[in-house]
């Protein structure tokens, strides 16, 4: 069996638990972890054992991006929050003739990734695989969707409904979600593309026992290609909550109030992000009410459509461990990564993850302790 070696950036949270994974599997017998700082990379290195190389790398940095990628198999992206300087990198990767997967949930970067001709030409000419988006959402939302769609005759409509812990969580993950509920909202609707003022719409969620109601809202539509991937489609969202419901609401007022802005302003003659401001102090919070052992948080795809030639509606509700929800998220990751070294996509080019075979993915998050649940319109386990 052929020897990989993957070159992971970014040495945090998911980082970290990519690296574990990629040492845990058969495809994998070395890895490179990288980060701009040399510190945080030599210890997870050390932390990983003799299987994995510590790097300093700044991937916004071109050059050194290029110059990391000398007996690398596949380079996998953690680092956020993506932005327009990811298709760079991208570029760089690919034309050193490696293959690529990240966890981006940025949806303009997304979009201008899976827009590009000249990505798609220049990895099919390299001979190289490019699977963006391959982390919760995009990522294990859409290839969920896609088991779900082949059991229906036409797929119509699709909502994503993801709660998120409200506990143990850092600054930069804040920062993200600031970000992500405070932007503009894109969604598809009526055969097209349209724009709502963030957290404008949400819904009361029946979760299954023991989770009840949970409030979300509408975020920006991450799995951006599955209107074109599935094109009797006719709606498709994606909403999102906390397992707090004062988390959920705290968060509302801060954005209402500008509080997720990144637009530096001047307090007391220093200029300061508002973002940065809001995502410090959350990550010092412990919500009141909420065991520090967290249960298992719920997720759900509702897909309606025709199925037998009636109308019909499939839920599937699925929930991760408790503890480290990171470990079963990036599963989807690191799966991608051994179908990209395996050179088991169907061709060269930028792919979404709903291209990609749903088995292998449910597979591995099962044997991380995520638990599915498939219903039908009648309720009737399938």
């Amino acid at each position: 069996m052929p020897e990989f070696t993957a070159l992971i950036i970014g040495c945090g949270t998911m980082g970290t638990a990519s690296a574990k994974l990629c040492l845990e599997g058969t495809n994998f017998k070395h890895i490179v972890v990288a980060d701009r700082s040399i510190e945080r990379a030599e210890h997870l290195a050390k932390s990983l054992g003799s299987s994995a190389t510590p790097l300093r790398l700044d991937c916004l940095r071109d050059d050194q991006v290029a110059r990391s990628l000398t007996g690398i198999s596949v380079v996998l992206n953690t680092t956020g929050p993506f932005s327009r300087d990811t298709v760079s990198l991208i570029r760089t990767v690919v034309e050193s003739g490696v293959p690529y997967a990240d966890i981006n949930d940025d949806v303009d970067t997304l979009q201008i990734v899976f827009e590009s001709e000249y990505l798609d030409s220049l990895a099919k000419h390299r001979g190289v695989g490019v699977l963006p988006g391959l982390g919760a959402s995009p990522g294990q939302t859409n290839v969920l969707f896609r088991h779900m769609a082949g059991r229906m005759d036409v797929v119509e409509e699709v909502r994503f409904f993801m709660v998120g812990d409200a506990i143990c969580r850092s600054e930069s993950i804040w920062r993200q979600q600031l970000a992500l509920f405070g932007q503009p909202v894109l969604l598809y609707d009526g055969g097209g593309w349209l724009q709502t003022p963030s957290m404008s719409n949400f819904q009361d969620i029946e979760f299954p026992p023991p989770w009840g109601s949970i409030r979300c809202y509408t975020v920006g539509l991450e799995t951006v290609t599955i209107p074109t991937s599935f094109t009797t489609l006719r709606h498709a969202s994606v909403w999102r909550g906390f397992s707090d419901p004062a988390t959920t609401e705290m968060l509302k007022g801060l954005i209402d109030a500008g509080f997720a802005s990144e637009e530096p302003v001047e307090v007391d003659g220093v200029r300061v992000s508002p973002a940065g401001i809001s995502a410090t102090m959350l990550s010092r919070l412990q919500p009141s009410g909420v065991s520090s052992s967290v249960e298992r948080l719920p997720r759900q795809v509702r897909v309606k459509g025709i199925k037998n030639g009636h109308p019909a509606e499939l839920i599937m509700t699925y929930s991760f461990p408790p503890g480290d929800i990171a470990m079963a998220t990036a599963s989807c990751l690191v799966v991608g990564a051994g179908l990209l070294v395996n050179r088991e996509l169907p061709s060269p080019g930028v792919f979404p993850p709903e291209a990609m075979d749903p088995a292998p993915f449910m597979w591995d998050m099962e044997s991380r302790g995520v638990h599915f649940k498939l219903e039908d319109s009648a309720s009737t386990r399938i």
